[in-house]
């Protein structure tokens, strides 16, 4: 006789001995994993429309103003457009890096008084000037417009810029404290067997970019102190520190344009260097790299005076106050971060600066020597006691505040 399987089970499961439990676990394996599908695409879906609501700037554009020092500004420039195209998004707002040159007197009147938008443009919110001469100038003057203590991408050492004959004769054998010396004595050279040279005829210029100055008054105040630490207050107010930079300053040479490159350029010139009217002035490495870069044979020569070395460390001064966002703070550090790596850092390194990234080829006249003594920066109140020696009761902000005050050019030769 025939036998039917039983209507109730039309799979025939149950049939072949497997339980109602293990089909109603199998069923609800299958509803989970479904869930958690559901629940991954949902997630996407969610992480798709942030992406999509950040791309398309939900709290709008903004501008993130630079202002550095001119020897630098464009290379920053180059590495802002880069980080442009990453797309910054930064708290919800798509950010631009706009990087500027800026004279560093003028900025820094500019950010110690009023902000003048129609003759300086937007007020930067990050500022790069050559040397921390300037950033000690700021924090003195308007503590509260620094934010943090300024770190930095490269840096410059200061060194001598002379003729090829002088730095023959002196190289090895001379240090930052006895520059006052040989400035004052009129036949200090003989002693080096150039006899007919006379005085070292060291330059003095207080024009634009000529950091190098108040940064080699510095490692003489240090050498003449005989300070082994960090320069004070104290050391910076020496009679010896005054004496020294007097002696140095007076009859001290002109440049031709107020700058060190200029005076570097005098004396390469120069139809014949004994008689010149410049022997030597102080100079960033990058300075004289860049005047030399092309030469086929040396018309200059770099000397480094023994001692500590001064350097020019292009500090980067994270500027605060109610005119800057909290976007553009974050914007600043990020670029920042950005700009430190080793591709877009080899942009400043190709210019003769120092920093983590291969340097350029050397010229006849540099070779980006290893600084065996760098020169720490002093107290924020010795830098601006020597930068008052250097260049003068006025060489601070101004104390008058508005445009005036603001657009203020420092050009003046030394």
């Amino acid at each position: 006789m025939a036998h039917h399987r039983s209507s109730g089970d039309r799979t025939g499961l149950l049939d072949r001995g497997i339980s109602r439990g293990l089909v109603g676990s199998l069923l609800g394996l299958v509803l989970v994993c479904a869930l958690v599908l559901l629940w991954v695409q949902l997630g996407d879906h969610i992480d798709r429309q942030g992406d999509q609501a950040a791309a398309t700037c939900v709290e709008g554009k903004t501008s993130v103003p630079i202002v550095a020092d001119p020897g630098i500004a464009g290379a920053l420039g180059a590495i802002a457009q880069d980080y442009a195209k990453t797309r910054p998004v930064i708290r919800d707002h798509c950010v631009t890096i706009e990087v500027r040159p800026g004279d560093a007197k003028v900025t820094l009147d500019g950010l110690a008084g009023t902000w003048d938008t129609e003759s300086l443009g937007a007020r930067p919110a990050a500022w790069v000037p050559q040397s921390s001469v300037w950033a000690a100038e700021l924090a003195a003057a308007r503590p509260d417009a620094v934010d943090g203590t300024p770190g930095s991408l490269i840096s410059s050492p200061v060194v001598l810029a002379t003729a090829p004959r002088l730095a023959e004769a002196i190289s090895d054998s001379v240090e930052w404290q006895q520059l006052p010396t040989l400035q004052r004595r009129n036949s200090s050279l003989a002693a080096y067997g150039l006899g007919s040279w006379g005085s070292i005829r060291l330059a003095m210029p207080t024009g634009a970019q000529s950091d190098s100055t108040a940064l080699a008054s510095q490692a003489v105040a240090m050498q003449v102190t005989r300070t082994t630490g960090t320069l004070t207050a104290d050391d910076a107010n020496s009679p010896r520190v005054a004496s020294s930079i007097d002696a140095m300053q007076e009859g001290a040479p002109n440049s031709p344009d107020g700058t060190p490159v200029g005076a570097a350029r005098a004396i390469a010139e120069a139809p014949n260097a004994a008689s010149a009217s410049i022997h030597a002035v102080a100079i960033t490495e990058q300075q004289l790299y860049q005047l030399t870069r092309d030469d086929s044979s040396a018309r200059l020569a770099e000397v480094v005076p023994g001692g500590p070395t001064p350097i020019a460390d292009y500090p980067i001064v994270h500027l605060a106050g109610s005119q800057i966002s909290t976007e553009q703070t974050d914007a600043i550090a990020e670029f920042f971060e950005f700009a430190s790596k080793t591709e877009q850092l080899g942009k400043l390194t190709a210019l003769g600066f120092r920093g983590a990234a291969p340097m350029p080829p050397a010229t006849p006249t540099v070779d980006f020597p290893v600084t065996q003594n760098p020169m720490p920066n002093p107290e924020t109140a010795a830098t601006v006691t020597i930068n008052r020696l250097v260049f003068g009761p006025n060489s601070g902000p101004s104390t008058t505040d508005g445009p005036s005050a603001a657009t203020t050019d420092d050009s003046s030769g030394g």
